[in-house]
C-alpha cells in the first residue's frame, strides 16, 4: 500500500508539472500573435533599449535619433531647367503695411516637382520593303529599339513590368496608373501579352542566373509560401552578394530545393533546419544562428512562463542563446589555422553546454539537437571555419519583397503566371545588386538580345 501510495504521488507530481508545461505553451501561443511587445521584451533582457539616466537609473530610450547626429537634408539638384522671377511685394503679406521697394533683395531656394500626365508621343514608323527571292516575300529592315507592328513601345512596356514586379502592384491598379499619370489605355490582359513576350529573352537570362548562383562560394537559401490558383504553393530563393534566383513550386520537398540549387553545390550553403536541403552535396553547411537564437529564447519564455520553471533549462537555453550571439557577433580571423582552432573552442563550450539532460521537453529536443552524434552540430560553427555569414538574413530580407507581393495581390492564378513572378523577380533583384538601370534591363528585354540583357544586367562587366 505505501509503495502504491508513493507511486501515486509521484504520478501525480508528474502529471501536474506536465499541466504546468501545458499551460505555459498554450498561453504562449494564445499571445503570440497579440504580442507586440516581445521584441521590445527580448532587447530589454539583453539590455538594448534601456539607458542610464543622469541619477544613475534605468530609463527608457527616447524616441528619434542619438543626441547629435546630423540631420538629413536633401541634396541640392546639379541642373536648374528652368527659373521663375517673383517680383518683390508691394505690401507685407504679414501686417499688410506697405514695403520699402527701394530694399529689394534676393532669396533663392531650388524645387523638385513631377510633370503629372505626359503627352503620350505616338509615332508612325513607314519601313521601306524589299523583295525577298529566298523567303519569296517583301521584306523591311529590323532595327534594334523597335517592337515591329506592336501598338505600344518598350518604353510604356518597360515602365509596366517595373510596376508589377519591381513595386508590385495589382493589375488593375498598374493600367490606372499608366492612363492617369501617361495618358497611355491598355487593359490588364495586355500586360500579361508584354510578360509573354519580355519571357522570350528573360528565360535564358535566368538560366544563365541559375549557372551563376550554383558557381559561387557561398549560397544562401530558404523558402516561403505562396498561393497558386487558391493552392498552396512555395516560394524558393537561392543567390549570393551579386546573383538572386527565385523559384515556384507545388511542393516543398528536397527535389523541388534541387531544381534550383541543383543535387551538389561546390559552396556553403547557408539555410534554416529545414531538412528539404539534405539531399544536397554541399562543401559546407551552415545552420542559421538567428533562428537558433530566436528558438532558444522562445523556449526560455515559455519555460519562465511556468508555476514552477525548471532552472536549468532556462539557463541552458540562455546559455545556447549567448554562445550563438556571440558567434554572430566575432571577428573571424584571416588565418585558416586560427580559425579552426576557434571553431574547436566553441564547439567545446557547445559540448559543456549540452551535457547534461533537460527536464523541459522542448529545452531538451533543443540539446539533443547539438550532441556529438547530431548533424546540426558540424554546421552551426561553419562560418568561422569558412569565413561566410553566420546568418541567413540575406534570404529573408531577399524573400520579403514576395511576401508582401503575396499579401497584396493574393498570389497568381497560373503556373504561367508563377513562373513569370520567379523569372522577373530573379532579374530586378540582380540587377539591384549590381546597381544596374532596372527599366533599362527590362526595355532590353523586349527590343534586345541576350547579350544586351546580360550587359544591361551586368553593367561593370565587359
Amino acid at each position: 500500500m505505501v509503495s502504491e501510495i508513493s507511486r501515486l504521488e509521484a504520478l501525480n507530481r508528474e502529471q501536474a508539472t506536465e499541466i504546468d508545461r501545458l499551460r505555459a505553451e498554450v498561453k504562449t501561443l494564445r499571445t503570440a500573435p497579440f504580442a507586440k511587445g516581445k521584441a521590445k521584451a527580448a532587447k530589454q533582457r539583453a539590455g538594448e533599449s534601456n539607458v542610464t539616466t543622469q541619477n544613475g537609473g534605468i530609463g527608457k530610450k527616447p524616441r528619434g535619433a542619438p543626441k547629435g547626429h546630423p540631420p538629413w537634408t536633401r541634396d541640392v539638384p546639379e541642373n536648374v531647367d528652368r527659373i521663375v522671377e517673383v517680383d518683390a511685394p508691394e505690401t507685407c503679406p504679414c501686417c499688410g503695411k506697405p514695403t520699402d521697394l527701394a530694399r529689394q533683395d534676393h532669396l533663392c531656394f531650388v524645387q523638385e516637382d513631377i510633370v503629372l500626365c505626359p503627352r503620350t508621343v505616338t509615332t508612325e514608323y513607314r519601313h521601306g520593303t524589299a523583295w525577298c527571292a529566298g523567303c519569296q516575300k517583301d521584306v523591311r529592315r529590323e532595327d534594334g529599339g523597335i517592337l515591329l507592328d506592336a501598338p505600344i513601345g518598350p518604353n510604356a512596356k518597360a515602365a509596366a513590368l517595373y510596376l508589377r514586379h519591381e513595386l508590385h502592384l495589382p493589375l488593375r491598379k498598374i493600367t490606372a496608373m499608366m492612363s492617369t499619370l501617361f495618358g497611355i489605355d491598355f487593359v490588364p490582359a495586355s500586360l500579361q501579352g508584354f510578360e509573354k513576350k519580355a519571357r522570350e529573352n528573360g528565360d535564358e537570362a535566368y538560366k544563365d542566373l541559375v549557372k551563376m548562383m550554383r558557381n559561387t562560394d557561398c549560397v544562401h537559401a530558404d523558402e516561403t509560401h505562396w498561393r497558386e490558383d487558391g493552392n498552396t504553393a512555395y516560394v524558393f530563393y537561392a543567390g549570393g552578394e551579386d546573383v538572386a534566383l527565385f523559384h515556384i513550386d507545388h511542393s516543398r520537398s528536397g527535389e523541388a530545393a534541387q531544381v534550383l540549387l541543383g543535387d551538389r553545390l561546390d559552396a556553403v550553403l547557408i539555410t534554416d533546419a529545414y531538412a528539404g536541403y539534405n539531399g544536397i552535396e554541399v562543401k559546407g553547411r551552415q545552420s542559421c544562428l538567428a533562428h537558433l537564437v530566436r528558438k532558444a529564447s522562445d523556449v526560455e519564455e515559455e519555460i519562465g512562463r511556468m508555476k514552477k520553471p525548471d532552472a536549468d533549462s532556462a539557463r541552458f537555453c540562455r546559455n545556447i542563446r549567448h554562445l550563438f550571439g556571440l558567434a554572430c557577433r566575432m571577428k573571424i580571423p584571416d588565418g585558416q589555422r586560427a580559425r579552426n582552432q576557434l571553431e574547436l573552442r566553441l564547439l567545446r563550450s557547445l559540448d559543456l553546454l549540452c551535457e547534461s539532460p533537460m527536464n523541459h521537453p522542448k529545452a531538451e529536443t533543443l540539446r539533443k539537437r547539438f550532441l556529438p552524434d547530431a548533424r546540426e552540430r558540424n554546421e552551426v560553427f561553419t562560418c568561422i571555419r569558412h569565413g561566410t555569414p553566420p546568418t541567413n538574413n540575406q534570404s529573408e530580407r531577399s524573400l520579403r519583397p514576395l511576401v508582401i507581393f503575396r499579401k497584396v495581390c493574393m498570389g497568381t492564378r497560373s503556373p504561367t503566371g508563377s513562373q513569370n513572378i520567379a523569372v522577373f523577380s530573379s532579374l530586378i533583384e540582380t540587377a539591384r545588386r549590381q546597381e544596374a538601370d532596372t527599366i533599362e534591363l527590362l526595355k532590353q528585354l523586349f527590343v534586345g538580345n541576350p547579350v544586351d540583357v546580360h550587359h544591361a544586367m551586368f553593367p561593370t562587366q565587359g
